[in-house]
Parts: C-alpha cells; structure tokens; sequence
C-alpha cells in the first residue's frame, strides 16, 4: 500500500532507490564477471587446446619426413630414423600432453586422446622395427606401414587429431558466440539503469512539488554517476566483443591455417621420399604429395613469403618427378636408396633450389607468423577479460549513487522533521 504521509512516502521512495540501485550493482557485476570468465577460458583452455592438437598433427607429419629422409639418404641403416625424428616424436609428446592439461582427464574427448596417444607409441614401434629391416625392403615397409598409419584417412593418427581439434574449435565458436561475450549481454544492465534513474527522476519531481525546489543537487548527483556507470559499461562491453570477435575469430583461424600449411610442407617431402625409396610401389605417396602441394597453392594461406617457397616446391617436385626413380638397385642388393645424384639433392639438399632447402624456409616463414599471430590472439584474449576497473569502479560508483540520492532525501526528510 502506498503510503499517505510524507515521512511515509520519503521512506518508500528511499527503499525503491535502495532496490533500483542494488539491481543496478548486480547487473553489472554479472556481466563483468561472465564476460570475463568466457574470456578466460578461450585463452587458457580452448585456443590453447586447438593449438596444442594443431602442433601434434605438424610435428608428427616433421617425424614422418625425418623418417623417410633418412631412407631415402641412405642413412637409415646406421642412424635410423635420426635426431629430426626423435625430436619430433618428442615435440608431439610434448604438445599432446599440453593438449590433455587443458582438455582435461575426463570425457569423451580425453579418452580420444588417450587412444591417439596409443597409436604414436605403436607409429614409433612400427619405425623401431623398420629400423631392424636395415636398408631393405623390410625397412621401406616399415616407414611406409607407420606412414600410413599416421596419414590414414577417418582413422588415421591425424584424423583422429583433426576431429579432436574441430570439436575444441566448435568450443571456441561457440564461447565467441555466447550470451555473455555479446553486446546483449549490456540488457539486463540497461534496463536496470534505466528503473534507477525513472526512480531518481520521479523523486526528483516529488520533492520538486511537495518541498517547492526545482532541483535536489544530490539526486543529480547520483543521477550523473548511474549515466557514467552505463557508458562505461557500454564501452567495455563493445571491447570485449570486438578483441573476442577478432581473437576467436579471425586470429583462430590464422593459426590453424599457419599450422596445417607447416604440416603440408611436411608432408610433401616426406612423400617425395616415400615414393622414391619405394619406386612407386604400394600406396600412391605422390597422391598424398599432390593433395597437400593444392592445399598450399590455396591463395588463402596466410603468409607471403610461405606462398613464394610453394610455387618454388611445386616446381622442384615436377623436376625430381621428371627424373623418374632413376637406376635400379642392382640385383641382390637390398639397399634401395635412389641411385642418382641429382635426383638426391633435389630432393634432400640444403639450398635454396631443393625440396628440403624450400621446405625449411617455408616452415620457418610459417613458425614466424604463427608466433606473431599467437602473440596478437593471446594479447586480444586478455584485453577482452579486462574489465578495465569495471569490478572495483562499478560497485563504487553504485555506491556513491546510493548514499548521494540517499542523502538527498535525507535532507528533505530532516526539513520536513525540523520544520526548517
């Protein structure tokens, strides 16, 4: 019931501005709050979880070009799969175990990755035992088994990779699209504002009739510190879309073409090798070699100087190609190393006009935007969780708003008490 006195009425009008004001402080500490969470688990989970699967699948592809290198050189018998490999091997390890911190130990998805992580021991068993083979057919088959083993397709070590990363990158679509990361997220806080200041607005024009001032200087105030409060969080809201917009959005998806085209890279020279060291028998390696050689003609991959080293790889594999698989191994011998000299440096040289020379420029032009890339999506992810002082400075302005319009009802309440 409302209330028929004055007194009455001024205690009725106080605790509506209590309640406005309340609403007010929680709406905008909800927002802050959400929108601040959201932003920190893409930067501390899934981006990095995304990333971390995204090095598994470019560092085992770098283990099975070690691997087929050092048959195709020769040098398997002695060294076997060599450093290359083991530091590689070491790297997937290294990335899958990151990529289970953030994932998590329950789940689907960790038991996927607790499978992916049983398919590299046996990957790495079956090049162990290529290794046995010495330089025979028995070794070419044992990188080739382990090749397909890796590269298989819906079963493969890096299918299975692939699908764990798509299913974190549809975690990250749709934290980026969510609620609390959009700018409708201000609503709740809006309207709020907009009850407070119908509630200072009306007291205003109460105390403006019944005690005959035009204007009551602390409900103005009050009135003023709710209007700064709404711009404020009008501004941080817009921050938080735009940096979660472009860092979840755009610098995601950098990254991940960054990463597959350094896995593409990968894969072309190990399945030139392949395909040389086996003489075109078994699987169809410059298949798997063309397909990749496509995905980086795509004008799409993100980085100049890596588009260059692609045309430049595509013609020095048409010119080892066109050397065919050079001289057969003579009769009995099992080392099946190609035979001739040029077709060896085309394809395992270090310069500039060699698969591998192009290879390792391409890798280190992409490992250079991708850091850069990282460094921007990372800064991106953390000024969008920035509240920007909105979780001390919104309370506090609350607050203030509260004992200003508090204090001007006060001193009407103590004129109308004292008769002054």
């Amino acid at each position: 019931m409302k209330p028929r006195t004055t007194p009455g009425r001024l205690r009725w009008l106080a605790a509506l501005l209590v309640a406005g004001i309340a609403l007010v402080a929680a709406t905008s500490g909800l927002r802050v709050a959400r929108a601040g969470d959201d932003a920190d688990a893409l930067r501390a989970r899934t981006v990095p979880a995304v990333l971390a699967l995204d090095q598994v699948a470019a560092a085992l592809t770098e283990a099975d070009r070690a691997a087929s290198r050092e048959l195709a050189s020769g040098a398997f018998p002695l060294t076997g799969p060599g450093t290359d490999y083991q530091d590689a091997v070491k790297t997937a390890g290294q990335a899958l175990a990151d990529a289970r911190e953030r994932i998590g130990s329950s789940g689907t998805e960790a038991a996927q990755l607790r499978a992916v992580d049983g398919l590299i021991i046996e990957y790495t068993g079956l090049v162990g035992m290529a290794q046995s083979g010495r330089e025979g057919p028995l070794a070419v088959a044992g990188v080739a088994y382990a090749s397909d083993l890796l590269h298989a397709s819906d079963t493969g070590i890096l299918a299975r990779v692939g699908q764990l990363r798509d299913a974190e990158l549809a975690s990250v679509r749709k934290t980026r699209d969510g609620y609390w990361t959009s700018t409708g997220a201000v609503l709740p806080f809006a309207i709020s504002v907009g009850f407070a200041i119908v509630v200072l607005v009306g007291i205003q024009i109460y105390l403006a009739g019944r005690f005959r001032r035009r204007i009551n200087p602390q409900l103005a105030f009050a009135t003023v510190l709710l209007l700064v409060l709404a711009a404020w969080q009008s501004s941080n809201a817009l921050r938080t879309r735009d940096r979660i917009d472009t860092a979840a959005g755009s610098g995601t998806t950098r990254m991940a073409a960054l990463w597959e085209a350094r896995t593409n890279v990968q894969r072309v020279v190990g399945a030139e090798s392949l395909a040389l060291v086996s003489r075109g028998v078994g699987d169809d390696h410059r298949a798997a070699s063309d397909a990749a050689l496509r995905a980086l003609a795509d004008p799409a991959l993100p980085d100049a100087r890596a588009r260059q080293d692609a045309a430049s790889i595509r013609d020095v594999v048409a010119q080892i190609r066109g050397r065919g698989f050079g001289p057969p191994p003579p009769a009995g011998s099992a080392d099946l190393a190609p035979r001739d000299g040029e077709t060896v440096r085309l394809l395992l040289g270090g310069g500039p006009k060699t698969l591998t020379g192009l290879a390792t420029d391409a890798d280190a032009a992409l490992a250079s935007a991708l850091a850069a890339t990282r460094q921007d999506t990372e800064r991106r992810l953390a000024d969008a969780g920035d509240a920007q002082g909105l979780g001390i400075g919104g309370p506090l302005l609350c607050a203030a708003a509260l004992a200003a319009g508090l204090w001007g009802l006060w001193r009407r309440y103590d004129e109308y008490r004292t008769g002054r």
